[in-house]
């Protein structure tokens, strides 16, 4: 089962940043490197302490952590100031496209007056590309009423506090393609690689 976020970047990846995606797949006990800013953010929100986040950013031990960690860090407390949000409970999902499995775990949900939104976060220096944004954004879409009910679909490009949201206009038969398109060469890529 592949990350929604993995999915995304694949689609969107280049031939060396496809075959990472892949070989990561295969490696068991793979390290997530930002699943502890993820955590911290999940708690900080949770018990409305951002000082979670600086604990988290000076216990940073793997190479690079403590700068895309402390960017990260400073990069959410604009966003979540502006965003006048609380959190709320989000549920999971799966999603088969093509011939992969999809997990389909959203980072955050939140009510704000904007309404529910569930919300996936960017977390990598580069900046997020819109059809990666795009892929994430349709396939929670897709998975809203197992995610939050009646909510919408947010991206968060974390590192500079950027929303992305899927356009009224964009063709959703165009994006399914491309999606399953996607899934396809992902599992073709995959088992090529075993």
């Amino acid at each position: 089962m592949i990350s929604t976020t993995s999915l995304a970047e694949y689609a969107t990846g280049s031939r060396r940043r496809r075959t990472e995606i892949v070989a990561a797949q295969l490696v068991a006990g793979d390290v997530q490197f930002y699943r502890p800013i993820l955590d911290a953010i999940r708690v900080a929100v949770s018990v409305g302490d951002l000082s979670v986040l600086a604990r988290t950013v000076e216990q940073a031990e793997l190479t690079g952590q403590p700068r895309a960690f402390a960017e990260i860090a400073d990069g959410f407390m604009g966003w979540w100031s502006k965003a006048k949000a609380v959190p709320i409970r989000c549920g999971a999902s799966a999603l088969r496209v093509g011939d992969v499995d999809l997990s389909v775990v959203p980072h955050l949900a939140v009510r704000s007056s904007a309404g529910d939104q569930v919300i996936m976060f960017h977390f990598k220096e580069q900046p997020l590309e819109r059809d990666a944004a795009h892929a994430a954004l349709r396939i929670l879409q897709i998975c809203m009423d197992d995610l939050v009910p009646g909510g919408s679909a947010l991206m968060v490009d974390v590192r500079r506090g950027k929303e992305h949201r899927l356009a009224r206009n964009v063709n959703l038969a165009s994006v399914d393609a491309w999606l399953t398109a996607s899934a396809s060469a992902f599992a073709s890529h995959l088992r090529a690689a075993l």
